[in-house]
């Protein structure tokens, strides 16, 4: 199949409404050119950002940045927050948001600032680390590489919220902190974890027991979630 080439920025402007959030300072960086989409065998490649719609997953390629240590994020690129992040993406924001578009995301909504976020509601996503350990594929779920001091152990599998960051005053903030993927509750990532720790800066930490070396190469994958008959049932019962 000939490639083919479409922009998003349209569908950028329409997914991600203008908020006011309290925040770190950032870098105000300007909106790059549209990125294009480049289609081959029904994969999409934008940027370094692989989108397989059949599978409902998008591939990102990073690194791991932190063993151990406190953490805020579990991703970001190499121009954002890496003294706190446990991986580093080598995929724009821009372009790892608009993967997930092409999904059919739509955010639902997003902290209300950093470390507050009542109605954590959003279209949710699976991710899992690859890498190659001892010429061994190795595969885990991202949150299991976290560990909460509070309770002593690694986080619960859980499914992450998609929540689109926001562009303010004409900047993507995503863009803005280089970040993609918070452990402490961010209204400017693309993806929050849910669960209650979020709400705290000092308790998540690497997983020291589990993480791949330092600088080991890893291929993030972001899967819909698919929803359990019981997740079915209470998404039923709330309403939703």
């Amino acid at each position: 199949m000939s490639p083919w080439r479409f922009t998003f920025l349209g569908l950028l402007a329409l997914a991600l409404p203008g908020a006011q959030a309290q925040h770190f300072s950032a870098v105000d960086r300007p909106m790059p050119a549209p990125p294009a989409a480049v289609w081959s065998n029904g994969i999409a490649r934008i940027g370094s950002v692989l989108v397989d719609p059949s599978n409902r997953c998008v591939l990102v390629q990073g690194y791991i940045n932190q063993t151990n240590g406190l953490v805020e994020l579990l991703a970001c690129g190499k121009e954002g927050k890496t003294h706190e992040s446990l991986l580093i993406l080598t995929a724009s924001p821009i372009d790892l948001n608009l993967g997930l578009l092409l999904l059919g995301l739509k955010a639902e909504g997003r902290p209300a600032a950093v470390g507050v976020w009542a109605d954590r509601r959003g279209p949710q996503l699976d991710l899992w680390v690859e890498w190659t350990q001892a010429g061994q594929a190795q595969r885990c779920r991202a949150e299991s590489l976290v560990f909460n001091e509070k309770t002593g152990r690694a986080l619960p599998a859980t499914a992450w919220i998609y929540t689109g960051s926001v562009i303010e005053n004409g900047y993507f903030r995503a863009l803005s902190e280089d970040s993609h993927i918070a452990t402490y509750w961010d209204p400017w990532v693309l993806i929050n974890l849910p669960l209650d720790c979020g709400a705290d800066d000092h308790v998540l930490y690497a997983n020291e027991k589990a993480v791949p070396p330092l600088g080991t190469p890893i291929r993030l994958r972001l899967q819909v979630h698919q929803p359990s008959w019981w997740e079915r049932c209470v998404q039923r019962w709330r309403g939703h």
